[in-house]
């Protein structure tokens, strides 16, 4: 009986010294219970270890409507390609085609073709409609539901709208939720102006920050020809007031439970977790117009390892 109770003493010391070892040879300060406001201690050398590096938030004035958002346009090349690739699969699905009903038919008449080659014939033809139904998926699955129901005609007349410049797509993010397709968006992009957007529908890849699930829209007219892969700016639904706040960078954006917050240094070794209310979307970040001073600190980088000191390892992954 005494076995057992010595062995598992040996375990729990064994991995008492690995969190310790982890922890650069210091016990870690008790972590405060997970809330809104939860704080977190984390000496110097841990957070030099685990990259929390600091900025200090500044002030800025912000234009602020009823519902706002973050845009992005995207790169039209992968979608010609895989259109490209729709027609290329479904010429060679006709030919197949027409190959496998020959071979049929000769093949029953007389053997004038063996059934060996009439089976072959069969096999491409069931080759190259796996091809096309892949293609289709990837469509769908790429470029989301508004893109995959448009006829092969509708695509064809969109892509040569993006090549010529006369349409662009963009991917809108916003705290507000999902918009609805068929709404309108007011873009502002700095150098270029105003654009506006007509909603398509859900973007199928979520924003790797943000953690938003994203809408497609597509710009017309002249000023879609300005607009340029990647290129950044702000999205509103309507209009609105221009507000006093600070800007949380990108990087210092965390989530968690449906919330984002943002990591303020409180002391040397202290860190509070701070919700972002009425947020506003940047190309630099987040725009907070409450709940954050100029002057704080926040952690620009190593939220993800503050979270995780704060409220235990299993709960960090949550969002």
């Amino acid at each position: 009986m005494r076995r057992p109770i010595i062995a598992a003493l040996l375990i729990g010391g064994v991995l008492a010294g690995t969190s310790l070892a982890v922890a650069g040879g210091e016990a870690p300060s008790p972590a405060a219970p997970a809330s809104g406001n939860g704080h977190v201690k984390m000496d110097s050398a841990t957070q030099a270890r685990l990259g929390v590096t600091i900025a200090r938030l500044v002030a800025v004035r912000q234009s602020v409507s009823g519902a706002s958002g973050y845009a992005t346009v995207l790169d039209p090349l992968s979608l010609a390609e895989l259109d490209g690739e729709i027609a290329q699969t479904q010429a060679a699905l006709a030919a197949s085609q027409a190959e496998a009903d020959r071979s049929r038919t000769l093949n029953a008449a007389n053997n004038l073709v063996s059934q060996r080659e009439a089976e072959a014939a069969a096999a491409v033809f069931r080759a190259d409609q796996a091809k096309l139904t892949l293609a289709r998926r990837r469509l769908a699955i790429e470029w989301g539901p508004a893109i995959a129901a448009l006829s092969d005609s509708q695509r064809a007349e969109l892509i040569d709208a993006l090549a010529a410049g006369r349409a662009a797509l963009v991917r809108i993010d916003s705290l507000d939720g999902v918009m609805r397709a068929g709404g309108s968006v007011t873009l502002n992009f700095s150098g270029v102006g105003p654009a506006q957007a007509a909603i398509l529908g859900p973007a199928r890849t979520a924003d790797a920050n943000l953690r938003s699930p994203g809408e497609l829209a597509r710009v017309t007219g002249p000023v879609a020809a300005r607009l340029s892969k990647g290129l950044t700016g702000n999205a509103q639904l309507g209009g609105g007031g221009v507000v006093s706040g600070v800007v949380i960078p990108r990087t210092a954006l965390v989530r968690r439970g449906g919330q984002t917050f943002a990591y303020v240094r409180v002391e040397k070794d202290g860190f509070e977790r701070r919700a972002i209310n009425g947020g506003v979307f940047r190309p630099d970040g987040l725009f907070a117009p409450s709940g954050f001073r100029a002057g704080e600190e926040v952690a620009l980088t190593g939220g993800g390892a503050l979270l995780a000191a704060e409220v235990g390892a299993p709960e960090a992954d949550d969002e």
